[in-house]
């Protein structure tokens, strides 16, 4: 059994043909064939039942499936741990963001990472705390930015950075960064939020709590730019983190004001049971590099770099 057997066996088992498979791994359909069998014979079982239809796994097929990702993963991480440090970085990344940090440290993110490093395959995806968390401990992403509230234990996390939840209304509504507002002002508004679960929430939820309140949405979306189209349009107001609503205004779409006393916390995590690439610790350190780039522009007013996120030069390098 040999990693080119197995990259065979995925795509075959992800397309159900070997015509297709071939097509995709620009082989000839005998070769790709021949691996296959090879990999049986090794294995000692079929992994594939054959027809004139295409092709399905078998349970033994099923199996090795889920472990065959998994098995590419690791090999390539220790070649990437023993090979030549000084050499160009290869291999495929994952990454996980929230939806509040796409315009402000995602979007120059990737364009700064692939200018230095463009032989590394990115995979790029955006989520709620929960769904990446979950994704990490699934081995479905490498490294994600999540809320520092999220339960994390079962993860290798660094803190990164804190910043303003704000108070969004309609133009209007006259808000102003400089003034914050308090968060039984909050209380008195139609509020427009996120469905559970979701970090920012639970943020909200708890601040109520804490003065007796709850929170009695008149509208929920998990999309951030429906909800301030939505507040923008008089349809309600919003609580979400500085770093989602500054694109909107900077265009004067709305207006906001921080809570006073209401701040949320983002972490840098990864699985505890994999080892994180060099193309990882590259990619972390590019993350914290943008998030100061970001501060020091001005953009990001109210977010705060973490001590233990600051640049660090012991991180692997290109």
């Amino acid at each position: 059994m040999n990693t080119r057997q197995l990259q065979c066996f995925l795509q075959v088992a992800e397309f159900r043909s070997f015509t297709r498979a071939a097509a995709v791994l620009h082989v000839a359909q005998p070769a790709l064939s021949r691996s296959v069998r090879a990999l049986e014979d090794d294995l000692g079982v079929a992994l594939f039942h054959r027809s004139e239809r295409g092709v399905t796994l078998t349970e033994q097929g099923e199996l090795l499936r889920t472990r065959a990702a998994d098995l590419l993963a690791e090999m390539a991480r220790v070649r990437d741990e023993v090979g030549d440090p000084s050499r160009e970085l290869r291999g495929e990344l994952s990454l996980g963001m929230p939806p509040s940090m796409q315009q402000m440290v995602t979007v120059p993110l990737i364009e700064a990472f692939r200018a230095e490093h463009p032989a590394v395959v990115l995979r790029f995806t955006e989520g709620i705390s929960a769904m990446l968390s979950e994704a990490l401990l699934l081995g479905k992403i490498d490294l994600a930015v999540v809320s520092a509230n999220e339960p994390i234990a079962s993860l290798a996390s660094r803190p990164l950075l804190s910043e303003d939840m704000v108070l969004v209304g309609p133009r209007k509504a006259r808000l102003r960064l400089e003034r914050p507002v308090s968060i039984d002002k909050v209380a008195t508004l139609p509020l427009i939020v996120t469905p559970r679960p979701n970090s920012v929430r639970t943020l909200i939820e708890t601040a109520l709590a804490a003065r007796g309140r709850a929170l009695r949405p008149v509208l929920e979306s998990n999309a951030t730019s429906v909800m301030l189209q939505l507040v923008a349009a008089g349809q309600g107001w919003t609580v979400l983190p500085y770093s989602a609503v500054h694109a909107a205004l900077t265009s004067a779409a709305v207006c906001a004001a921080p809570v006073q006393g209401l701040r949320i916390g983002w972490t840098l995590a990864h699985s505890r049971e994999r080892t994180l690439s060099r193309a990882g610790g590259e990619l972390s350190r590019l993350l914290r590099v943008q998030a100061q780039r970001a501060m020091q522009r001005g953009q990001w007013p109210s977010a705060r770099m973490e001590r233990e996120a600051l640049p660090d030069p012991a991180l692997p390098r290109a």
